[in-house]
Formats: C-alpha cells, sequence, structure tokens
C-alpha cells in the first residue's frame, strides 16, 4: 500500500481487486442492483481484514492516518472514534478518574448528557460550574477561569471537564484554564464537538488543542465532512496516560468498526490538507456577506452576526477582545454558528423554527424559547447563506418587537439530596410535573437537542426548576427523561415507608 494514499483510496482499490470475501460483512461487497448498498457507498465495506490493520490495535494504514491527523491538528496523539464524541468523552473521563483517588470530577454544569453518563458509571461526585446567563439572549455564557481556580484549588488532581465551543457557540478562554489546572496537577477534557474546525485556518479559531487542553474530544460530522458519528479523541500531555485512554475505548467502542466512518475521517484530513486553504476562504467570505445582508434586520437579532457583542480575535496572543466590553459573560465566539433571537418580539424561538422549515424549506438545528440556532459547515456557500439571510429578512418583516418580557430566570443548580446511584436504586414512581415540586428526582430531565441536562437523579424538584420545564414546553421545546413520560410526569423517589 502506499502510505501516501488516503484509506478511501485503499479501499476502493482493494474493491477493485476482485477479491473474494469469505468473511463478514454479509453483504459481500455485490452492491449492483442493490439500489441502498450502492447508493450508500457499501462496495467499500469491509471488516479487519490482512492489510487493513485493527483499530484496537493499529500498526499499519490506521495508525499511519491516525498519525496525519495528529500531524493536521498538531496533537500528541489522535485516536479514530466511530461511535462518536460520546464514546471519546467516556473513556476520557474513566481514564482521568483512574489515575486519580479524589472520586470526585469538577465539571461544567452545560456539558452534554455523556458527561454525566460518564460520571455516574465511574461513581463520581460531581462538582459542578455553572457559566452565567448570556444577558438578553437566554444562553450559557463562557466558563471563567476563576471559577475553575477555585474548584480545582479545593479538589486538586480532579479531572476537570467543559463544553468549548457550546452550541450556540461560546468559546471559554481554554489556555488560561489549561494553566490553572495543571497548576493543581488537574487535567482537563474538553468536548470540543462542535469545533473540529478551530485553528485549522486564521479564521475560525480559540481550539482547545492549541489552548493546552490534555483531552479534546471533537466531532468530525458537526462543521467539517466527517460522516455522521465519525469524531476524534486529541491527547496531548502526559498527565493522561495514553496507553490507559486506548484501554478504555476498547470499552465504549465498538469491536467491529466501520471502514466507511473512518474513510471519511482520513478524508476529511485529506481535503482540508488539499484544499483547505480554499474551502475556508470561501466560507468565511460567505459568513461576511451573511453578516451584512442581516445587518438590516429591524425585530429578530443575531449576537456575532447583525451585532457585534461578537469576540474579535486579537493578534498578538490568539485571545479575544470584545467588541466594546459589551458582553463580559462571553470570552470568544465560533461564528460558524449562527444564533437566531427572537427575545422581545411576539414570535418564539420554536415558531421561528418551524416557520423556516414550513415556508423556506430551512432546517435549523435546533430551537429554544427564545432562540434558533442554524449551523453553518465547512462546504457551506454564499448561495447556502443567501437563502437563509432573505428568509430572515422577510420574516423579520412580519415579527414585531414587543415590550420587554419580564424573563423566567434560568433555575439555579438544583439542590443534591442524594447521589444518583442512590436515587436510581430506589424505588420511583411518576408524578404530574405540577404536583412534584420538592420532590427527588429519581431521572435525567433534559431538553433535546442539544441534550443537556436540566435535573440529574438525587436532585430536588424545585418550584423554579418546575416552572422552566412548563415554559419551555408551553413554548413547544421538546423535554425528554430517561423513563419518557415528560413533558407530562417526571419520575420522583418514593417516600421510604415507616419502620
Amino acid at each position: 500500500m502506499n502510505e501516501n494514499e488516503s484509506l478511501f483510496r485503499h479501499l476502493q482499490k482493494y474493491s477493485a481487486s476482485g477479491a473474494l470475501p469469505m468473511h463478514m460483512p454479509g453483504h459481500k461487497r455485490r452492491v449492483s442492483g442493490i439500489p441502498f448498498l450502492e447508493e450508500l457507498g457499501a462496495h467499500c465495506d469491509i471488516t479487519e481484514i490482512d492489510g487493513f490493520d485493527d483499530l484496537h490495535r493499529p500498526q499499519g494504514v490506521l495508525l499511519e492516518a491516525m498519525e496525519k491527523a495528529a500531524r493536521l491538528w498538531q496533537s500528541r496523539q489522535t485516536l479514530f472514534l466511530v461511535n462518536g464524541s460520546t464514546c471519546g468523552i467516556l473513556a476520557a473521563v474513566r481514564a482521568c478518574a483512574a489515575s486519580d483517588n479524589s472520586g470526585k470530577i469538577i465539571m461544567a454544569r452545560n456539558c452534554h448528557r455523556s458527561v454525566y453518563n460518564a460520571a455516574e458509571l465511574c461513581e463520581l461526585e460531581p462538582v459542578y460550574i455553572a457559566p452565567e446567563q448570556v444577558k438578553d439572549f437566554g444562553f450559557c455564557g463562557s466558563i471563567m477561569p476563576k471559577a475553575i481556580e477555585i474548584a480545582v484549588r479545593d479538589n486538586p488532581g480532579a479531572p476537570v471537564i467543559l463544553t468549548s465551543p457550546s452550541y450556540e457557540g461560546v468559546l471559554s478562554n481554554i489556555s488560561e484554564i489549561a494553566i490553572i489546572c495543571h497548576m493543581y496537577g488537574s487535567p482537563l477534557i474538553v468536548d470540543e464537538a462542535h469545533g473540529a474546525h478551530l485553528d485549522l485556518s486564521p479564521y475560525f479559531v480559540g481550539g482547545a488543542v492549541h489552548g493546552g487542553a490534555d483531552i479534546v474530544v471533537q466531532s468530525l460530522h458537526k462543521t467539517l465532512t466527517g460522516l455522521t458519528q465519525s469524531a476524534l479523541l486529541h491527547i496531548s500531555s502526559d498527565l493522561v496516560s495514553a496507553k490507559e485512554v486506548q484501554n478504555e475505548l476498547a470499552v465504549f467502542e465498538t469491536s467491529s468498526p466501520s471502514y466507511l466512518l473512518m474513510a471519511s475521517i482520513d478524508g476529511t484530513r485529506e481535503l482540508i490538507e488539499q484544499r483547505g486553504g480554499e474551502l475556508f476562504r470561501s466560507w468565511k467570505r460567505a459568513l461576511d456577506a451573511f453578516d451584512q445582508k442581516v445587518g438590516l434586520l429591524q425585530s429578530l437579532r443575531l449576537p456575532g452576526h447583525s451585532e457585534l457583542f461578537c469576540c474579535q480575535p486579537r493578534v498578538n496572543d490568539g485571545g479575544y477582545n470584545l467588541e466594546n466590553g459589551a458582553c463580559p459573560e462571553i470570552y470568544g465566539y465560533d461564528r460558524s454558528k449562527i444564533v437566531i433571537s427572537c427575545e422581545g418580539t411576539d414570535t418564539s424561538g420554536v415558531a421561528l423554527m418551524s416557520e423556516l422549515r414550513r415556508r423556506y424549506n430551512i432546517e435549523c438545528e435546533m430551537a429554544s424559547c427564545g432562540y434558533v440556532v442554524a449551523m453553518t459547515g465547512l462546504l457551506d456557500t454564499d448561495e447556502t447563506l443567501d437563502r437563509l439571510a432573505l428568509a430572515l429578512i422577510e420574516l423579520d418583516r412580519e415579527i414585531h418587537r414587543t415590550a420587554p418580557r419580564i424573563h423566567l430566570k434560568p433555575p439555579g443548580i438544583p439542590k443534591r439530596r442524594m447521589d444518583v446511584a442512590g436515587a436510581k436504586a430506589r424505588r420511583s414512581c411518576a408524578m404530574n410535573i405540577k404536583e412534584a415540586r420538592g420532590q427527588i428526582s429519581a431521572e435525567y430531565v433534559w431538553a433535546y437537542p442539544p441534550g443537556i441536562p436540566l435535573v440529574v437523579p438525587g436532585e430536588e424538584l424545585s418550584e423554579e426548576l418546575l416552572r422552566s420545564f412548563v415554559v419551555q414546553r408551553e413554548a413547544g421545546v421538546e423535554l425528554r427523561s430517561s423513563s419518557g413520560g415528560m413533558p407530562l410526569t417526571v419520575r420522583v423517589v418514593c417516600p421510604e415507608p415507616n419502620t
């Protein structure tokens, strides 16, 4: 095999070689006349056969592909993931927990559900860091270094995990946070599922690998060109054992990895090396043109686009300046995300997303009570963003500003009444959410997307928390729970019978 060729090219050559497959998969690459196999590229779908290496013990073509990825993203070691970022998060947390005796994990409260699952599996006590809400927009701001410093000072050595960029594109100051964590011997894990494109060009910066995080997990399908479920795990320090991470990946990742997914990872790497300059410039130009068009909006607000609460890169040190110091809750912003805020208008985020779908055939990523998130990616063009801009301009003429609404104060971190394992072990029952005030939740409740838990088993269902459930439900936000009873009922811990 030519080591300079991509994994995809190797698969193409093998498919054309005429080799008789007396092994899995069962379709035997005989795709002719079977449309779904033809369209899905099953002629390149193989298993771990001679010459194609083993993801869990890479020594050949897969090892070479991962080394190429490490050079592009500038990490010490890069591992391919085919179970999405989720398996990388689970493995990273468990590997870091194994080297720390504290039994704790310092985690941003707006972490993805996979982080909560990892903490539960590893029986770690969470130490939560709550980001401030961004004034007037209703989403979470950056995780502040000072909050991390207090947490690691009180829990030295405990692993730290946070999300940057967030679902809404908010970046945290990873460089400063990493220094603080390392002062106290705490490894820093960054869920960068939405930021695989960062630092691959001068136009999108603020990534966690360059920022000094110890482990960074990225999805390649969110903003780049990997197939859905393809991801990377980067290791960038000796504070975390790479061998331990690989051992944990063998637990959480399939033993039958898809070569189609891995080929899309390596293909993305090759595409960026060969055409990245051109594609990133085109993406940046399309966003610039979009920003100019939506600058005329009267009712809808697009932070970072139609108005700059925005953070502009500083040339000297890779950090950010806040435009006019207008938004202290935000350190940096990834402008590939487009947050369409309808706060202070006569519509809701869910209704706006529905109109974009119904009238313009534009499907956005998610909607909350007061905003919609539209995601852009490496292959977006002037035409795609122009279509979104024109739809927003048209809708903006029909939407009216209203008197400022009294914002529902986001509920604080619920009081923890028992640990997760204890709550899940107890007998539970379903209760109407209007009657559950003061009860202990026996399950997770989250809005999907983005999949961030609003309450965790063992936490108290306060009045303000339940009120937020009702407000979100009435605004059309999709609330889910472990038992499936939301948005009407929630499972609570039953009182112990009198003895």
